[in-house]
């Protein structure tokens, strides 16, 4: 069947616009049914809650992307765009489109959680009380940056694990909101930031939640180019041979 350049993007943004709907919706619900459960432990020991949470923003992840990976590439955040189009492997055009797209999903998922699951909804990324602006920068920043590097390297980069891209993305993520949740909630992000801002009303050091993770992928797409250019493929060669 042939599509117009056109039709080919609008259905892959259809994708990630679902995608992200379907990632986001997992993620926060997951954040609302973990307050509910643990709320009498929650002043006192908060841990699992936050593993819950974790898995819920790690495996709800994985199963979006493993639904747009063939269709969409399933980037399903504006920094891993951003990532890709330093890279060189992403176009201007289709980074715009589908940020746009991904900040409608995250929006909509956002209110749907909202309508859906009683109580307040919790789901906004802040910097919490005895953490420096700066060092929330550097936190998601860095957090996003292993992030996109590990998309361009396991999805970008095809090699015999890429099947299995989707399911180590989502753990890394499940890892980084275990380490980040206490500090900012989490975000590595802009769209699942901007749709829980828009929701909440909570924009407070809202550009945090955007220089960062787009600062730490701007990083991985220069590092990735770096090592094309050393043609990194012939550094340690058959990797995905047969036999050695």
């Amino acid at each position: 069947m042939q599509r117009s350049r056109v039709g080919k993007l609008a259905l892959q943004a259809a994708t990630e616009w679902l995608g992200m709907f379907l990632f986001i919706f997992i993620a926060l619900g997951g954040v609302q049914s973990a307050l509910k459960t643990n709320a009498a432990d929650l002043a006192t020991d908060p841990t699992l809650a936050f593993v819950e949470i974790s898995l819920c923003f790690g495996f709800g992840l994985a199963t979006a992307i493993f639904f747009c990976y063939r269709i969409s590439g399933g980037a399903l955040n504006p920094a891993v765009n951003f990532g890709l189009l330093v890279a060189g492997v992403m176009d201007v055009k289709t980074a715009f489109v589908y940020t746009v797209a991904q900040l409608l999903g995250a929006t909509v998922a956002c209110g749907a959680v909202s309508a859906i699951f009683p109580g307040d909804f919790a789901g906004a990324n802040q910097v919490f009380d005895g953490v420096g602006t700066i060092q929330a920068f550097l936190l998601e920043a860095i957090l996003t940056f292993g992030l996109v590097l590990t998309v361009l390297f396991l999805a970008v980069e095809k090699s015999r694990i890429t099947f299995l891209a989707p399911l180590i993305i989502g753990i890394y993520v499940f890892i980084a909101h275990l380490l980040a949740i206490p500090y900012t909630n989490t975000s590595i992000n802009p769209a699942r930031s901007f749709g829980a801002s828009v929701v909440s009303g909570s924009w407070k050091d809202h550009w945090v939640f955007w220089v960062g993770p787009l600062s730490g992928g701007y990083v991985a797409g220069l590092v990735y180019r770096l090592y094309m250019i050393a043609d990194y493929t012939e550094l340690n060669a058959g990797q995905d041979a047969d036999s050695q």
